[in-house]
């Protein structure tokens, strides 16, 4: 199966067959009643996040989530008005976009960010694609800004916003010098995680992290060196 743009759907066999790794084969529940509500909504927004990162907004309908989730389709409008509600909903319990980044600016060490501060981004940017945890509901969100913009603007502008906010806290001399200079790493960084992350492009999907980061971050340097010189 595939998924807009003939781009393999991660929920194919690579997703699935680890899902069942990791909790073990699911019983079928029938007309029975689950253990209880939290755990049933919980169920029902692991399944629609999961659908979301492989197939967008639009690929996604309230049955398939049921089906993925292995309840009732009543069930899914009783916990959420609409599949918009899903979608927010899923999103929201495993991020939370306005902070994405602030434990990471306020911990990481400020002599090591004035040192390599293009290797800092880099991996304060990237670290939550890199984490499974994260993953899907960052991938959930730019996938499906690229067919349904209204439902996923709001996330992705605190996400963008939460990331400029993150820049000038740890160097602010940087930004404030070049209004550019923060688009300009966003930019960048988007483009990546599009490719790498969303729509998943060989080869460099598969690259290994470390060596990703030896690629990305002279490019990246070269947007600080230009911004402490005042150019933009």
């Amino acid at each position: 199966m595939s998924t807009e743009g003939g781009i393999p759907d991660p929920l194919d066999a690579g997703t699935r067959s680890r899902r069942a790794g990791g909790r073990g084969r699911r019983q079928s529940h029938g007309g029975g009643r689950r253990p209880g509500q939290s755990d049933t909504r919980d169920q029902i927004l692991s399944a629609a996040l999961e659908l979301f990162a492989a197939r967008g907004y639009s690929g996604t309908t309230m049955r398939a989530i049921a089906r993925e989730a292995q309840v009732d389709p009543a069930l899914i409008h009783h916990f959420f008005s609409n599949k918009e509600g899903v979608f927010r909903d899923a999103v929201s319990s495993r991020v939370d976009v306005s902070a994405l980044f602030d434990s990471l600016a306020e911990e990481d060490d400020p002599d090591r960010v004035a040192k390599s501060p293009g290797a800092w981004v880099a991996r304060t940017f990237l670290s939550f694609w890199e984490d499974g945890t994260t993953r899907p509901a960052l991938v959930a969100v730019y996938r499906t800004g690229l067919s349904d913009e209204a439902v996923t603007q709001t996330f992705r502008r605190d996400i963008e916003d939460a990331f400029a906010a993150c820049l000038r806290r740890i160097v602010p001399e940087h930004h404030d010098r070049t209004p550019a200079f923060a688009s300009l790493v966003s930019a960048q960084l988007a483009g990546l995680v599009m490719l790498r992350y969303v729509l998943v492009v060989e080869p460099l999907a598969s690259l290994d992290f470390e060596e990703l980061m030896d690629w990305l971050t002279p490019s990246l340097e070269v947007h600080f060196e230009r911004a402490a010189q005042g150019q933009g």
